[in-house]
């Protein structure tokens, strides 16, 4: 029976490639196992961002505290400032007055001169 048909003729051996060797359950399987497997390197890759998140978030609250501290600081100096400026406006006050009574000088002073702190900044 010899034929010049292909269709006819079936080789006695057929190469079997990876996905004629699977079975639907394989194949279902090897689907799970790649899934599992992209689960996991999205875990891995958003525990990294995370912790790099939270490394920046307390490197920013350090930041801010040091930031509060500078403008405490600030506010201090600024109050002693404006004591200082206090004190040198009434001694500046009390020198003039010394000043005009040692020449004999009689001047009221009834009211305050008008300093502003506010003018040396």
């Amino acid at each position: 029976m010899d034929t010049d048909s292909d269709y006819e003729t079936t080789p006695t051996t057929t190469p079997t490639t990876p996905i004629q060797g699977l079975s639907i359950k394989g194949l279902t399987e090897r689907v799970e196992e790649f899934q599992r497997l992209y689960q996991l390197e999205t875990i891995e890759t958003l525990s990294t961002e995370n912790s790099q998140l939270q490394h920046q978030i307390l490197q920013y609250q350090r930041v801010w505290c040091s930031t509060i501290d500078l403008l405490e600081q600030a506010q201090q100096a600024l109050l002693s400032l404006q004591k200082a400026l206090e004190y040198c406006i009434q001694e500046d006050i009390a020198a003039e007055r010394d000043w005009l009574a040692f020449w004999g000088i009689k001047k009221e002073c009834t009211q305050r001169p008008n300093y502003s702190a506010a003018g040396w900044i």
